[in-house]
């Protein structure tokens, strides 16, 4: 069977899932639950994410997440593959977590953010694993009604603005339209979705097929087309500026972390191929694929590259990839 194609543009909003692998447990205690959510803080800050709601389950959990950038393939695998080394790390296990890729179905914005949000705040009740939703804690529902406050990088605005801009009501009204979604037992729209990857209707289905590319690969987005990519020269300028705090990394014995994160990030964030790549630091692509993967690795099991490569992309953030 085909995967179903990636499809990154700016402003995206995407239904995803991820399950344990063979529908075994993701979250065995409240305490892995708290360190998922401290990782998904983390990557909505690091690329730029808008977390509309979500909920954890044990064998797999929902986000309805919305990109600022074309890049959700890069924060899926930070998220993740850092919860990954986690879970492995804590529970002494090896190998994979979760069940392939995740998935994730792009949402017409304007026709489902509200209905998926109930969707998503359901799903406790639908595993029977609430009595009240009210008392579930590992969902945005309780953000949502004001049962608990709202977090810094969880956005319920948008959603609880279809019911009027006074938020106490707004929260009253939202309550009681997800408790109507347990009286009539409302279901998820999966069976309207378009090739696996779309939910909307007609004209938002023509927009997407626009931005799908012609090429040979048909798997993979037209992302030249598609995303706002800094360029080599912002990347030179990006590392170059915080090169003095860089002495403490290291990628072996011939280390030269200025051009091991210029790679990474040329290859992550300016989407260039490995060819391009190589003729830029004029060596061969399999040092380039052998350091990008290098420095990919360090990041996410050294704090010190994690937080190095955070400064220069909020670096690049800032400066608007010119």
């Amino acid at each position: 069977m085909a995967r179903p194609l990636r499809l990154q543009f700016s402003g995206a909003l995407y239904h995803i899932t991820a399950r344990g692998n063979e529908r075994k447990d993701i979250f065995r205690t409240d305490d892995d639950r708290r360190a998922f959510l401290g990782i998904l803080a983390h990557a909505i800050e690091r690329y730029r994410l808008i977390l509309h709601a979500y909920v954890l389950m044990t064998n797999h959990y929902h986000l309805l997440l919305e990109t600022r950038e074309a890049n959700l393939s890069l924060a899926m695998r930070h998220l993740n593959g850092v919860y990954t080394s986690y879970f492995n790390r804590t529970h002494r296990r090896v190998g994979h977590l979760f069940q392939g890729r995740y998935k994730a179905i792009l949402v017409d914005k304007e026709s489902y953010l509200l209905e998926l949000s109930r969707y998503i705040h359901l799903n406790p009740h639908r595993a029977k694993r609430a009595v009240g939703l009210g008392w579930y804690p590992w969902s945005s529902y309780r953000a949502y009604i004001g049962g608990v406050g709202c977090p810094g990088w969880l956005t319920r605005q948008e959603v609880l603005a279809y019911f009027g801009s006074n938020l106490e009501r707004a929260q009253g009204a939202y309550e009681r339209y997800v408790k109507e979604g347990i009286q009539k037992g409302v279901e998820g729209p999966w069976d309207k979705v378009i090739g696996q990857m779309v939910l909307g209707g007609e004209q938002f289905v023509e927009r997407i097929r626009g931005r799908v590319g012609k090429g040979r690969d048909r798997e993979v987005p037209a992302r030249r087309h598609l995303e706002s990519r800094p360029s080599w020269e912002a990347i030179q300028r990006a590392v170059g500026s915080l090169l003095p705090r860089l002495v403490d990394l290291r990628t072996g014995n011939r280390s030269n972390p200025e051009r091991a994160l210029m790679m990474y990030l040329g290859r992550e964030r300016g989407g260039l191929s490995l060819k391009e790549l190589a003729k830029q630091c004029e060596v061969e692509e399999s040092t380039v694929s052998r350091i990008v993967g290098r420095v990919r690795q360090l990041r996410m099991s050294h704090p010190v590259w994690d937080r190095a490569l955070t400064k220069i992309e909020r670096r690049l953030n800032a400066n608007n990839y010119t």
